[in-house]
């Protein structure tokens, strides 16, 4: 099914430092002609995963010999950086190469985070900007593997939203993860709320840490987001109260599976972290595809030269998307619509990507 929604051509923006000389090759759609897409970017939970939360060994081999003929495969998810890695992992791409000679093209906490993810086993996180490092663990790794990787942008909450964000959440009763580097932390009173966390920690595999009071974690950093978790019943109510006093300082977003709900910065959405990704790739916005299933996807699927909701995906993200697939995320959908258009020419696959 394809909805009829006109695009606003990207330029290119040629990146230096990885010599992609070719990204000024602009491919507009006339008549029966289609653009050649170089970049795949995939939402994680709805979309690539199963119901279970697995990527499928079909998918994740399919994706692999993509990746192998020169196509860019990236995540954009809402996910913390930690509780991909395991996904990344299993992927099992191959960095550095003739194409992409840093990483795998992260972008997580809805795109409050961009991040190239190098190697596993090396115990390291670099910021670009601070030549900062730190010791991060991976999600579902072993207890002693470590990642190497790279963050290339960051924009975290201001301090007096992320204040008055937990406040909002006290009075309602109301349990908040805090986002902080690889971390997850949260202040629950009742069982309901470990409840919830239990619930959270099932969906994506990380632990979150408990910690006595925000205002401990406050004077660390500032939070890459928030998430303020509720019942079903209440979600819809619940979202509306906090995008009415969060208004103007706070991008609010519905979460999926459908009870939680997401604080960003007010710049921050997947569509201008995968606008950003693109920058540092050398890749035209016009070049991705887009997959995903969540209220957080309809600014990434708008973005990109071609947005596909998943069949499974709320009436709201398939009102903004070019295509929905004729499959759920139960049913493999990322890769048999993939395997369509590369059946269809629709990729360019740039002359393989080939391990350095």
């Amino acid at each position: 099914m394809f909805f009829d929604r006109s695009k606003i051509m990207q330029t290119h923006v040629v990146n230096e430092e990885h010599g992609l000389n070719h990204a000024q090759k602009t491919r507009i759609c006339h008549g029966e002609s289609r653009p050649k897409f170089r970049m795949i970017a995939l939402d994680l939970d709805g979309t690539l995963l199963t119901p279970d939360h697995k990527i499928s060994d079909e998918t994740a081999e399919y994706l692999r010999s993509l990746h192998e003929k020169g196509l860019t495969i990236s995540i954009a998810t809402g996910r913390s950086p930690a509780s991909t890695f395991d996904i990344i992992s299993h992927l099992g791409l191959t960095f550095p190469t003739t194409r992409l000679p840093a990483g795998f093209p992260l972008v997580c906490l809805n795109g409050a985070r961009g991040m190239e993810v190098r190697s596993f086993g090396v115990a390291k996180l670099a910021d670009e900007s601070s030549q900062l490092e730190r010791c991060v663990t991976g999600n579902a790794l072993r207890e002693n593997d470590m990642v190497d990787a790279v963050e290339l942008f960051h924009e975290p909450v201001p301090r007096f939203v992320t204040l008055k964000a937990l406040r909002l959440a006290k009075e309602l009763d109301l349990v908040t993860n805090y986002y902080l580097g690889h971390e997850i932390y949260a202040h629950p009173t009742s069982n309901e709320h470990n409840l919830f966390l239990r619930k959270y920690t099932e969906l994506t595999g990380k632990i979150i840490v408990q910690c006595d009071d925000y205002e401990s974690v406050l004077s660390q950093c500032l939070p890459s987001k928030l998430v303020v978790f509720c019942d079903t019943a209440r979600l819809d109510d619940i979202c509306f109260k906090l995008k009415d006093k969060l208004e103007g300082e706070a991008h609010v977003v519905r979460g999926s599976p459908p009870w939680f709900i997401e604080i960003l910065n007010k710049n921050v959405n997947k569509g201008k972290g995968l606008e950003l990704m693109c920058k540092r790739l050398g890749i035209g916005l016009d070049e991705t595809v887009a997959f995903g299933d969540g209220d957080n996807d309809k600014e990434f699927l708008s973005m990109a030269g071609r947005g596909i909701a998943m069949k499974n995906a709320r009436d709201v993200v398939k009102e903004v998307a070019d295509e929905v697939t004729e499959w759920t995320n139960a049913e493999d959908g990322v890769m048999r619509t993939l395997q369509r258009m590369e059946n269809e020419g629709q990729f360019y696959f740039d002359q393989g990507n080939f391990p350095l």
